[in-house]
């Protein structure tokens, strides 16, 4: 029952903040926003249904943030829900909870994983992480080493070192693959974990 009366607090606040003097007319009014045309034109009626579909628009708006107000309502209610079913289930680690604890860490309050298993673990995360880069970086190499043998046979082509017949071909085969090593560089993730 205090979390109804709690929701309702909520709304009520972000109604009166948001939704009290939020028309149009609270605003501005049809005369004041007939005095916003030249002089020659405010007798228009024109003004007058501009004015009106503004307003519709305006209670459109306001509709729409009465509905996300209740909405958010409702979303705080389930959170301090489930933050108070997730209270309960923390006050009670045990062994089974201890996995969860150990990839997420525990709060202050709760027992920690021991020094050992905790060394254990990092040097193990070290390992992979050493791993990775040792593959992160034999990839570069292989495209850097396929980028210079292009350059080189693109050097030779420019000082006429190239003697085959189907050059032209042979030129055009290595530009595609040029490109298709670029593409693939530019197109792997930016955090550097890409595979050949």
């Amino acid at each position: 029952m205090a979390s109804n009366k709690i929701t309702l607090a909520e709304t009520e606040i972000l109604s009166s903040f948001l939704l009290s003097r939020a028309g149009l007319k609270d605003i501005i009014s049809l005369s004041q926003f007939t005095l916003l045309f030249p002089r020659e034109r405010r007798s228009n009626p024109q003004i007058k249904l501009l004015y009106r579909e503004l307003q519709r628009l305006r209670e459109s708006q306001i509709a729409r943030v009465r509905r996300k107000i209740e909405h958010e309502a409702i979303t705080g209610f389930n959170q301090r829900k489930v933050a108070a079913r997730h209270k309960k289930l923390d006050e009670r680690v045990d062994d089974e909870n201890m996995i969860g604890i150990e990839l997420f860490g525990a709060p202050q309050a709760q027992p920690v994983l021991p020094l050992k298993d905790l060394l254990k673990q990092m040097e193990f995360a070290a390992e992979e992480l050493e791993t990775e880069q040792a593959n992160v970086e034999e990839e570069c190499q292989e495209i850097l080493e396929e980028i210079r043998d292009i350059v080189e046979d693109l050097s030779d082509l420019r000082y006429g070192k190239l003697a085959s017949s189907d050059t032209q071909a042979q030129v055009t085969r290595e530009i595609n693959h040029l490109v298709g090593v670029c593409e693939r560089i530019l197109s792997e993730p930016a955090d550097g974990k890409g595979g050949s």
